[in-house]
């Protein structure tokens, strides 16, 4: 995985870069490798001095984890504060993300659900919405419910603050990826979020690739993503939240 990361960076570099930029990055590598060849392949890494713990291993992810509820927020936020209270009032398990060490994510978020201010509430992966929400499907007595993803039996009224109206086709042609992008939903390619964020007048920015593109390209890059996935050459998904760092 690490290696397909790489690649995809070194192809994004490639693509936005200057050639400047690159050359001096190639000069660099050149050096590294022909001091790495001189030292023999041994490390100059100072050995750990003596007491010195040495660093715990990486632990790999649990893609496994149960927890469905995740709250995005600042500490000392008010409101923050008292979404996760009552979370933990109703026995409901769930994952606090401090948007201070995400700022990309903070944006994200901001962008895709044209809300401003935190918490923003993802349970299995939807967009609730922030206190008011949480506390209407509290009050309903459906707040359960939805954690539990027993969608089919709510309320209107719940119903109305997860905007389920809708159903939406999970398909990657490019007339469907386009109206999805539009409607705030996030397109996961080869673990880089595409997603676009509306602006006024019928402008706004695409994210595509890691970086921003103008909306006027929008059905290009739909036709290109889609045109890439039926080729086999990226991986795409879905996804109503953005990607973070646990």
């Amino acid at each position: 995985m690490l290696r397909d990361l790489l690649r995809k960076a070194q192809s994004i570099a490639e693509k936005h870069l200057p050639e400047g930029v690159r050359e001096s990055g190639r000069k660099l590598i050149e050096q590294v490798q022909e001091r790495a060849a001189a030292l023999g392949g041994r490390s100059e890494i100072r050995p750990e001095a003596a007491g010195d713990e040495p660093s715990p291993p990486d632990e790999p992810l649990d893609r496994s984890d149960p927890i469905v509820v995740v709250v995005f927020g600042y500490p000392g936020d008010a409101a923050t504060d008292r979404v996760a209270a009552l979370f933990t009032a109703e026995g409901i398990a769930f994952r606090r993300m401090n948007l201070h060490d995400q700022p990309q994510a903070a944006r994200q978020i901001a962008g895709v659900t044209g809300v401003m201010a935190p918490p923003y509430v993802y349970v299995r992966g939807r967009f609730w919405g922030g206190e008011g929400e949480i506390d209407g499907l509290h009050a309903l007595g459906e707040l359960h419910a939805v954690v539990a993803g027993e969608l089919a039996g709510l309320s209107d009224e719940a119903r109305r603050i997860g905007k389920l109206r809708e159903e939406f086709d999970d398909g990657l042609q490019p007339e469907n990826i386009v109206f999805r992008l539009r409607r705030g939903h996030i397109l996961s390619l080869d673990d880089l979020d595409c997603w676009f964020e509306p602006g006024p007048e019928g402008q706004g920015r695409l994210f595509y690739e890691g970086a921003p593109r103008p909306a006027a390209d929008l059905e290009a890059v739909a036709a290109e993503i889609a045109e890439r996935h039926a080729a086999g050459d990226l991986r795409a998904a879905w996804r109503f939240e953005p990607a973070v760092s646990i």
